[in-house]
């Protein structure tokens, strides 16, 4: 650990000042720096743009960015291959952390006892599920202590099908097929922010993040379209034609085109995103699912499920290259972290193949479990998932480049993914987690997650996923991450106000050190804006009966409890009709018929009460931040007078 030739030095920071919400420049924050043995840390926290409220320095609540950066103590040359370690723990008193006491501090936080953890851990990830029930579970799974624990739950407006973070990781971008809609949900607030219709019988499908860029492009597989959608803006830009049929996208590195596959055309549609127009559109096999793209090579390789060859299409001039004859059934390829080697998931055969892009041949085969319909990669090793077997398939990367395969299946779960065939999708079930060296599970008929540390004969802890199916898996990162030659970054929320030691630990040469840093309190309270002020529901249901199996017409005013003015203008309000105590619900988007007043058309299935909730994302609206209205549905054919339905008053 640290020794006393460590050095420690404190500076402003002068360059790229941090600018807020109005254009003022925010002052110059300190850079810590440690040196010792010829190695350089420095740190450096500062608020996010347009997060400080008072312009003088960090302040509670506010979000901010951590920075650490690894250097040559006397060149400044960027050191690389050390990933740190950090976090943020309330001083108990005034005393600064000297050596020994910084040395225990890590020890503890490093241990990860429960005990010991701190106020903010800059080595933390969460574990995202899409689940069966139309909600998004945040998890934070505590591997260290064999269990897990839902931070937050998402409601959905319909059942999910694939996601895409956006490349900073701050929203989350999901299609919803039975809803002909894309629903984005800010992932620091973990609220769900918009709701992106995009045509009735449109049937969103996969969704691709294009890189370096906030657009968004969405396979609408009832169409023979792509949607563009606007990743700031959280807009439908454009719908872009291609060929008919199920869609998988994949871009080129530079942004400058998309490919999408059409499985009813037998084509590969390429797009230029600069237009967000059709370019060409490429004959490939038959039923093409499935599609990549090999950094080394410079070259999309696309797959059919009733093709017999795996083809290779030149960006450039969109040509095909080569044809890479394999048996029929390739449903997934997926490209090594190297760019060299396409792997080929096989479900009719049960198989997979290594193709050498370098040459454009198959140099290995293997068997792999039954039914494989996913092939996901850390840096070293493949993971196969088949949809007939509770085990996994694991192939080691290094052997597979050297024409090697030796598959080990190992156990994930008790039952395989065909026990709930209604859950199987397109969205990934495993998922890398940011060490680099394990890899998170989801199984949906056990409703668990199970964690794999490569090297293990067995998954090293199953978690729970709280009696929900998951239907896809994704990890949210926020841990320090690499975001240029060693240095490494992460975005904080500052608990409270007082004074933080920040330790920071390095394993490669071991070295560590306790920064130190001051939070104010916020001395502004911001009133809230009327986005989140309470709402009032108050039903006009009108004269007319309402009677079980006729289509009745429902209308309400949604209103500003504070100023009893009507709230106009919202596009993402939906009602949640259900007969108590649950058994039978349905929801219900709604129209604005006139300003502040909603409607819906709604048929009941049979006489009794029934009770109507709404939300509205946009509003920070949920089912339960209002009085339900209470309808009374007589029976069919009935004349009798029926109660109407009327606000609860609270």
């Amino acid at each position: 650990m640290v020794g006393v030739t460590g050095s420690f030095t404190t500076f402003l920071l002068l360059a790229a000042p941090v600018v807020g919400a109005t254009g003022e420049t925010a002052p110059s924050l300190p850079v810590q720096r440690f040196e010792q043995n010829g190695l350089a840390i420095e740190l450096t926290i500062v608020p996010q743009e347009g997060s400080s409220e008072t312009g003088t320095g960090l302040t509670a609540g506010q979000q901010a960015t951590v920075k650490v950066a690894l250097m040559d103590a006397k060149s400044g040359s960027p050191v690389l291959g050390i990933r740190p370690k950090g976090w943020m723990t309330g001083r108990a008193s005034e005393m600064v952390a000297d050596e020994h006491t910084c040395f225990e501090k890590i020890r503890r936080l490093a241990g990860g006892r429960l005990g010991a953890r701190a106020e903010v851990d800059l080595n933390r990830y969460v574990v995202v599920t899409m689940n069966h029930d139309k909600t998004i579970s945040v998890i934070d799974p505590q591997v260290e202590f064999g269990a897990t624990k839902l931070e937050s739950l998402v409601t959905l407006p319909g059942i999910g099908a694939d996601w895409a973070l956006s490349p900073d990781q701050s929203h989350l971008y999901v299609t919803i097929p039975e809803e002909d809609a894309v629903a984005v949900i800010q992932t620091g607030s973990r609220k769900l922010i918009q709701i992106i219709a995009l045509g009735k019988g449109s049937r969103p499908g996969r969704i691709l993040s294009q890189p370096d860029s906030s657009r968004f492009w969405v396979g609408l597989d009832g169409t023979g379209q792509v949607a563009v959608l606007d990743g700031e803006a959280h807009r439908w830009l454009k719908t872009v034609p291609v060929g008919r049929g199920l869609h998988t996208l994949a871009a080129v590195p530079d942004g400058q085109f998309i490919y999408v596959t059409n499985s009813h055309s037998d084509t590969v549609s390429v797009i230029d995103t600069q237009t967000m127009t059709p370019v060409v559109s490429v004959p490939v096999g038959k039923t093409p699912v499935a599609v990549t793209y090999s950094s080394v090579a410079r070259r999309i390789y696309v797959g059919g499920v009733n093709g017999a060859d795996i083809v290779a299409i030149d960006p450039s001039t969109h040509h095909l290259m080569a044809r890479i004859p394999v048996p029929p059934g390739a449903v997934a390829l997926a490209t090594e972290p190297q760019g060299r080697f396409v792997f080929a998931v096989n479900q009719v055969e049960s198989s997979l193949f290594v193709i050498d892009t370098a040459t454009n041949t198959v140099t290995a085969a293997t068997s792999v479990v039954k039914d494989p319909d996913q092939i996901v990669f850390t840096q070293r090793y493949a993971y196969v998932r088949g949809i007939e077997s509770e085990k996994f398939t694991l192939l080691d990367l290094r052997e597979a480049r050297n024409g090697k395969l030796v598959p080990l299946d190992v156990q994930a779960g008790r039952q395989a993914p065909s026990a709930a065939p209604q859950e199987l999708g397109v969205a990934p079930m495993i998922v890398p987690t940011p060490e680099g060296n394990a890899v998170m599970i989801a199984n949906a008929p056990d409703a668990t997650l199970h964690y794999y540390q490569e090297g293990m004969m067995a998954p090293s802890g199953t978690f729970s996923n709280y009696r929900r199916m998951p239907r896809g898996i994704l990890v949210l990162d926020r841990s320090l991450r690499e975001v240029a030659p060693g240095v490494y970054q992460a975005t904080v929320t500052l608990p409270h106000a007082g004074r933080f030691d920040v330790p920071v630990l390095l394993d490669q040469p071991r070295m560590s050190h306790c920064f130190h840093v001051a939070v104010q309190e916020s001395p502004v309270s911001t009133p809230p804006d009327s986005s989140s002020r309470a709402v009032r529901l108050q039903a006009r249901f009108g004269s007319d009966l309402v009677s079980a199996h006729v289509p009745a017409t429902l209308s309400f005013d949604l209103l500003d409890a504070a100023t009893q003015e009507p709230i106009v203008g919202l596009h993402d309000v939906q009602v949640l009709i259900v007969e108590p105590p649950g058994t039978w619900q349905q929801r219900r988007w709604a129209k604005e018929e006139r300003a502040g007043r909603y409607v819906i058309t709604q048929s009941f299935p049979h006489a009794g009460e029934y009770r109507l909730l709404v939300q509205s994302p946009s509003r920070h609206l949920r089912f339960s931040d209002t009085s339900p209205a209470l309808l009374t549905v007589a029976p069919p054919l009935s004349m009798s007078p029926t109660s109407r339905g009327q606000a609860l008053k609270p």
